[in-house]
């Protein structure tokens, strides 16, 4: 249901609605019925649908029917159908009118199989986009928990890709059965030729003298999975400043992308004998008096405010905020006042400053219409700007840097606005997230923000030269040829349009290069990795192979090519593989997921058994799995359930209802009658295990 409610708001985003009834004189009844007819052949819709509904939207001189069929006993699963006036079909989706519970599923179709199914489909139902697609394979390993293989495709022109323009298909892993479809394409829009003026050479040296890799400190939130554990850490790159630029391939001008495709991706002191003072407190309520101690009172920061805005007692107090600014754990006042002037004219102006500095941290505000206004060059705002930082923040002034945005449109500014973006620079490097940015309309500054980190910054030192990065950049990131539409968000209607061919860097890998190792990293900071489904070479005469390689192709994995199938496991690497079968986006080798922390919150483990390198046993494998299903209260009751198997004796009193419930679920198996409770678990044991867990073992 979800599903469709989205589908079905962006594509109000996208059309204009027009009342059916306002068709009546162009006959379009005529092309519904035709609309409907085609649809019912081509998705086997039959009379066993006894209600329908439709619209009919209006997008420029397209005409697009949106079809929508239902049984009345809610047996069938609901189709909708959004198809054009001469029978392309640019939406199909299939939805259950229930939901489905999300226990994991065994694929019968291959990835492969489902992917063939896709690409017939959009021959059937779009044959004139099916020739100027590609598939983009991301090459990642299943969710367990997903029913459907998502294919992603986009669209092509003269064998260049134009991202902008895209396919996505959904294919039931089990039934092979297409569930989604959904095309976003321009239908109008004139691509010119592929032929290129500027040699991809060329274009390396016009990146590095116009676009350029900028030596960046980089910042990332840390978000540990309790919550409680929040800093902030930096790390240094060289980088663009803007990768949403590139150069034109026929004239070597820089340009904006407007391209969003991407792979991967704001008072007193306390008194000593005060009894609250005198307890004892830990480092971190210590930690936070010392946060708190020393803020201006709501008066003051509201005085310090009306003297920054120069406003006077005619602008009324409409709220007030003290908030906490966890990007620098410090505390900021906010302010909104308001000037009425009539019933329809109203000025406002909105403040943020430092709790306890009482310096500014950003505001905004109205100003009135001047019927004489003085015209204003870029030269003459700026100085304006300078001076009012100087005024203002002069202790950073001199740590900051104007950067301009390429491939901006010279009539974004007139004489009268202009915006200017100053970066924070730190001896030879850019703060990429810290700096001033300052708005100026008619003279007076009417926006003016601050980002400014308190954080630790990594020394500058062994810095790689900068043109090994640009070698690391061209080589390992890539540049590209693709089509793209500079009118894209110039109005909605792509007539008379046509697209331009760029040179812009490849979408794959993260242009973040690391600027002591040259290793690329994520967004986090992080090395890179491309996702990948691991293929072990060592497990062909482990009776557990084929269910390794099932959980594998789930991403349900250890880490290395060799799985080591006859090795015994020890807890920590057991409780990976199980952790990996309830979250599979879990990241094992990322050090700010705790796994220990994450198995006790979930009370898959007790502080007491952590013991990562202690070899499972059978029935501690057991014990955990039914923790992770949440039977353990029910496996609990140990004096309910009957004797099993012939070494029952040996199995711990306190698991016996363990056992019997994995018995029963088909995730262990007796021998010649017993379980061998205390036998140390091998790691293809271990894997037959999960396996059994999620798919069942009878």
């Amino acid at each position: 249901m979800k599903r469709k409610l989205s589908f079905l708001l962006s594509l109000i985003m996208v059309f204009t609605f027009i009342p059916f009834i306002s068709f009546a004189e162009e006959n379009y009844d005529i092309q519904l019925k035709e609309a409907i007819i085609k649809s019912k052949k081509l998705f086997n819709i039959g009379s066993e649908y006894d209600k329908f509904t439709h619209s009919i939207n209006s997008y420029d001189e397209d005409i697009q029917f949106n079809l929508e069929w239902s049984d009345s006993k809610g047996k069938l699963s609901n189709i909708y159908v959004g198809i054009t006036i001469d029978g392309t079909v640019l939406s199909y989706d299939k939805w259950e009118p229930n939901f489905n519970n999300e226990d994991p599923k065994l694929a019968t179709i291959s990835k492969e199989e489902g992917l063939n199914i896709a690409k017939n489909f959009i021959k059937k139902v779009a044959p004139k986009f099916a020739d100027n697609i590609k598939y983009i394979d991301t090459s990642e390993p299943i969710n367990i928990y997903h029913d459907q293989y998502h294919y992603y495709f986009v669209r092509t022109q003269n064998g260049i890709p134009y991202y902008n323009n895209n396919i996505n298909v959904n294919v039931d892993t089990s039934t092979g059965e297409v569930k989604n479809y959904y095309s976003n394409w321009e239908r109008y829009l004139v691509f010119p030729d592929a032929k290129t003026t500027v040699t991809l050479e060329k274009v390396k040296e016009l990146y590095k003298e116009k676009i350029g890799l900028d030596l960046l400190y980089k910042s990332n939130y840390i978000y540990r999975l309790d919550y409680n554990d929040k800093k902030q850490e930096t790390y240094l790159v060289y980088a663009p400043m803007n990768t949403n630029v590139g150069i034109n391939a026929k004239t070597g001008e820089i340009v904006t992308l407007n391209d969003y495709y991407r792979m991967y991706d704001s008072n007193g002191e306390m008194n000593a004998k005060n009894d609250v003072a005198a307890e004892e407190l830990s480092p971190d309520e210590k930690q936070a008096v010392e946060d708190i101690s020393g803020l201006i009172s709501k008066k003051e920061a509201e005085n310090t405010s009306r003297e920054i805005l120069e406003l006077d007692s005619s602008y009324k107090l409409q709220s007030s905020n003290l908030y906490k600014n966890w990007r620098n754990n410090d505390y900021n006042w906010q302010f909104s006042f308001e000037k009425k002037m009539d019933s329809d004219r109203y000025y406002y102006a909105n403040i943020s400053i430092d709790a306890k500095t009482k310096k500014l941290i950003s505001f905004n505000k109205s100003i009135p219409d001047l019927e004489e206004k003085t015209q204003y060059n870029e030269e003459k705002a700026l100085n304006i700007v300078n001076e009012y930082i100087k005024k203002t923040n002069p202790d950073k002034f001199e740590l900051i840097e104007l950067r301009k945005n390429l491939g901006d449109s010279e009539t974004s500014q007139n004489n009268n606005y202009y915006y200017f973006n100053f970066i924070r620079k730190l001896d030879n490097a850019y703060v990429e997230s810290d700096g001033i940015s300052v708005s100026i309309t008619n003279g007076i500054i009417t926006d003016y923000n601050i980002n400014w980190s308190n954080c630790e910054f990594a020394p500058q030192t062994d810095i790689m030269p900068i043109q090994k990065a640009y070698d690391i950049l061209f080589n390992d990131v890539g540049i590209e040829l693709k089509y793209i539409n500079p009118y894209r968000y110039v109005g909605d209607s792509d007539k008379n349009k046509e697209a331009i061919l760029v040179y812009g860097l490849k979408s794959i890998k993260p242009a973040n290069i690391d600027a002591n190792t040259g290793t690329i990293l994520d967004y986090t900071g992080e090395p890179f990795k491309e996702k990948t489904i691991i293929s072990y070479d060592d497990i062909d005469k482990s009776y557990a192979k084929d269910k390794i390689n099932t959980l594998a192709k789930h991403g349900i994995v250890l880490p290395g090519e060799q799985f080591k199938p006859n090795e015994k496991i020890n807890q920590k690497d057991f409780l990976s593989l199980l952790v990996k079968s309830i979250e599979p986006n879990f990241e094992l080798d990322n050090p700010r997921n705790d796994l220990y922390n994450y198995l006790i919150n979930r009370g898959i483990l007790k502080e007491k058994e952590k013991s990562p390198e202690k070899i499972v046993t059978k029935e501690e494998g057991i014990k955990y799995i039914i923790r992770a299903l949440k039977y353990d209260k029910i496996a609990d009751l140990s004096n309910i359930y009957k004797d099993l198997f012939k070494d029952t004796k040996d199995i711990n009193p306190e698991l016996k209802g363990y056992v019997s419930i994995a018995y029963g679920l088909g995730i262990v198996e007796g021998n010649d009658g017993k379980l061998n409770p205390k036998v140390e678990l091998k790691r293809e044991d271990a894997a037959n295990m999960i396996y059994n867990y999620l798919f069942g073992g009878k």
